[in-house]
């Protein structure tokens, strides 16, 4: 099995997925050379043999003459100048019939998160360890009925490396299940289900029974318009490439 993790960060997914699929033969790639070279210092004291790391934009990738059966991509497109394109490229990548694991953030369950984003800008704060701890005592010292201080609830926020990402990230793009839904008709993607806790896909099978295979996006949307704390980290998601 032939896997693309498109955004590997410091390394975690790919490990992940190495230990759990030991005939996998996995490439990973990531921007980040500090990432990278994190990665693979970990990969090799894990005595891991079947990934392979590389220093590439997942926007430039279509061209590398590969394909794959299954492809990863989670936390990662929401990050590029267009979320959409860079998916695009992604599924070129993969064969006929195969997977892809995709995560993405939600606009309704980041709002808060977003407004300390701004927060944050307001007061010029850089990205640098300074500025980041400086953001986290300004944030901390809010009144706790501000709804930006929910921040201080995601374990991001209490590491430098975690909050750069979290609150100070350059590039960012949220988006809804409807928009989803529509590239995924665009695209012929098959939607094959949310991966969350079991009590919350407990919830939705008794708020919609009619929903036997949990994979009815519009009954997704009014889901989370009544609860939208679900996606609180991101959609998380599989799909498949028509055969």
């Amino acid at each position: 099995m032939e896997i693309l993790n498109a955004g590997c960060g410091s390394g975690r997914h790919p490990i992940e997925t190495a230990q759990r699929i030991a005939h996998a033969r996995i490439l990973a790639v990531d921007l980040s050379r500090t990432s990278l070279a994190y990665a693979e210092r970990k990969t090799q004291e894990l005595g891991l043999q079947n990934i392979e790391y590389a220093h590439a934009d997942i926007l430039q990738l279509a061209d590398i003459g590969r394909s794959f059966d299954v492809i990863q991509s989670v936390g990662v497109l929401h990050h590029t100048a267009d979320p959409w394109a860079a998916w695009r490229d992604l599924i070129t990548l993969l064969r006929p019939g195969d997977l892809m694991e995709v995560g993405l953030y939600s606009e309704r369950a980041r709002g808060d998160f977003t407004a300390a984003q701004r927060f944050i800008q307001d007061r010029g704060l850089a990205a640098d360890p300074d500025g980041i701890r400086r953001a986290r005592r300004a944030i901390i010292a809010l009144a706790d009925d501000s709804p930006i201080k929910r921040t201080v609830l995601v374990p991001d926020f209490f590491t430098v490396s975690g909050c750069r990402d979290f609150l100070f990230h350059v590039e960012e793009h949220q988006l809804t299940i409807s928009q989803i839904k529509s590239f995924l008709i665009e695209t012929g993607l098959a939607f094959l289900g949310f991966q969350l806790d079991r009590r919350v896909l407990g919830r939705y099978a008794a708020r919609f029974p009619e929903d036997r295979t949990m994979g009815d996006l519009d009954c997704w949307e009014v889901f989370e318009q009544e609860n939208p704390d679900t996606f609180i980290a991101m959609y998380y998601f599989w799909v498949q490439k028509p055969a």
